[in-house]
């Protein structure tokens, strides 16, 4: 099951994840973010930096809102890291109440048993150096990338499962078990162990939150009540730095072993090869992912106060159990099986010839060592693991920021510079701040000389008026630069973001010629129509002149004969 992926319509190919990711676990496929489950530690960090929140992870809230409507017993525990987290962390135990836990618990219990059984381990074991095991991130960081170091970890659950089971021995099979804690990587260690039984789900501060925003339930207004069963101080302690190591001061000391609190992934691959180098021997690592141990966890509330703050709230809190023992569950609740196996999961990473890194390199304009900047922009730390990266397939080589800068200006560049048309770029002053060889030859100048000038010094700028007053840019307007011989169609577009506006001038002189052309040419046919039209009516009406005279002269003789036929008749 995927338990940690993107939302993919929500990812705007930023690579900030990448960016932040130590293992490099996140591979960009048609520009989205996606995990890849076999090299991911579960730390969280890609999910805090992402600044479009396209998180997507796995969610038992249904499963919890599914058991309490079936009737069954709801049992929360939770780590002591609430005590920090929250600003009246006592009214969320009311609060876990109020939405349907029969019992509330502390995991410090399970941490106070993890405690005897590392001093026991400590006190027992041969091996040169020692990795606490309580962080599931560490322990997959291990068993995926240190394999050589596994023999380091302590073989034994951590205080959420040693918890749980302890619930489950004393409540059975009915009992709904869940864990409520400042950690994203607890619901990869609790898959497994939810397919066995051992619990039923696990939420995050950061889930409660939300739920709680959803049902409109303001965490001020119920009264402070403690947890059923709560851990002793050795376990309330163990989200702070140093919070494992120093409840086993005695133990440590008698034995060969150096204490060593480590925190952050980068600081962990540090310590980490070190002991594979043999640098650090005759350590014991108190382990955690989260720089600042669990307080600094990826799912504590956006709205929680600062790291500094919840570390020194927790210790405030805590300071009054120091010497109280708290009674929770017994002996024989507490005689079980704990231990845990870590087997090797390492990622093997693929390898590549020279040949092969060098072609992709040149595909990114990378030709020679000096363009090889290594500016991390990719997420990746050189040049050369962001080949690697391609050829693994887990990016792309337009994911090269100096590189695709280069290329769209040098687009920019061949259009500005080959363009046909004039282009002059003003500020909204209507200085002029660029100004293309097109140009600089229409107006027989050089852009030098005009820089900072106003724009009315070389041409009409009314046009360039009307946008920055009415914002919108024009199309096709008609402006005669006579001093130039020039008659051209104006394209004024504004940037207001960058408070500039670029003017595109085409020439269509020749094209105003022509039509002038035309027109004369129409006016000429006109006026020779008319000349012929009044020199064919003037011929017309002679014609009809001389046709009325002859007409008429017929008319006069056929009348006469007329009038000597009759008179020849009448004889």
């Amino acid at each position: 099951m995927r338990i940690l992926d993107f939302y993919p319509t929500n990812c705007k190919n930023c690579y900030k994840c990448v960016r932040n990711c130590s293992v490099k676990a996140i591979k960009m496929i048609d520009d989205q973010a996606q995990i890849v489950e076999e090299k991911c530690i579960a730390c969280g960090n890609c999910f805090l930096v992402c600044p479009q929140n396209a998180r997507n992870i796995h969610s038992d809230i249904d499963n919890v809102t599914e058991a309490m409507n079936q009737g069954r017993k709801i049992i929360v525990t939770i780590a002591p890291s609430y005590l920090g987290v929250y600003e009246e962390p006592y009214k969320i135990i009311s609060v876990l109440r109020h939405l349907g836990a029969s019992l509330v618990e502390e995991t410090a219990i399970g941490a106070v048993k993890v405690t005897e059984l590392y001093q026991d381990y400590i006190s027992s074991t041969t091996v040169d150096n020692l990795i606490t095991t309580c962080c599931p991130s560490v322990n997959m960081m291990v068993q995926t990338y240190y394999p050589e170091l596994i023999k380091y970890l302590m073989p034994i659950d951590s205080p959420m499962i040693a918890h749980c089971k302890m619930i489950r021995k004393r409540h059975g099979k009915d009992a709904f078990i869940v864990f409520l804690g400042p950690c994203i990587s607890k619901k990869c260690e609790a898959y497994g162990y939810q397919l066995s039984g051992v619990v039923d789900g696990v939420i995050s501060f950061e889930e409660l939150d939300k739920m709680l925003e959803t049902r409109n339930i303001d965490v001020s207004q119920f009264e402070e009540s403690l947890p059923d069963l709560q851990g002793d101080y050795t376990g309330k302690k163990y989200p702070l730095e140093n919070g494992i190591l120093s409840g086993m001061k005695e133990t440590i000391s008698a034995n060969k072993f150096t204490p060593l609190s480590v925190s952050g992934i980068d600081n962990l691959r540090g310590a980490f090869e070190a002991m594979e180098k043999g640098e650090l021997k005759n350590v014991i690592v108190e382990a955690n992912s989260c720089q600042g141990g669990c307080l600094g966890g990826p799912a504590v509330p956006k709205k929680s106060r600062n790291l500094f703050v919840r570390k020194t709230k927790t210790r405030t809190e805590i300071r009054p159990s120091r010497n109280i023992r708290y009674k929770n569950y017994t002996e024989d609740e507490k005689s079980l099986d704990y231990s845990r196996f870590f087997r090797n999961k390492q990622y093997i990473h693929p390898t590549y010839s020279e040949e092969e890194i060098l072609g992709v390199l040149e595909k990114t304009g990378k030709h020679t060592k000096s363009d090889e900047l290594n500016c991390g922009a990719c997420g990746y730390d050189t040049c050369r693991d962001k080949a690697v990266s391609v050829l693994e397939g887990l990016s792309h080589p337009q994911m090269c920021m100096p590189y695709m800068r280069s290329e769209a200006e040098k687009i920019s560049n061949i259009y500005f510079q080959y363009s046909p048309s004039i282009i002059v770029i003003v500020d909204t002053d209507l200085n002029i701040l660029d100004l293309n060889p097109v140009g600089e030859k229409a107006f027989n100048t050089n852009v030098s000389s005009l820089r900072n000038k106003k724009l009315s010094s070389i041409m009409p700028d009314d046009g360039f008026r009307e946008v920055l007053k009415t914002e919108e840019n024009t199309v096709g307007r008609k402006v005669n630069l006579d001093k130039y011989g020039i008659i051209a169609s104006e394209r004024v577009i504004y940037l207001p973001k960058n408070k500039i506006l670029f003017g595109i001038l085409n020439d269509i002189t020749a094209d105003e010629m022509k039509k002038e052309q035309i027109i004369n040419f129409k006016l000429n046919t006109l006026e020779t129509a008319d000349k012929v039209i009044e020199k064919q009516m003037r011929v017309a009406q002679e014609i009809a002149g001389l046709l009325g005279e002859t007409t008429a002269e017929t008319k006069a003789a056929l009348l006469k004969l007329k009038k000597v036929v009759l008179e020849e008749s009448e004889k």
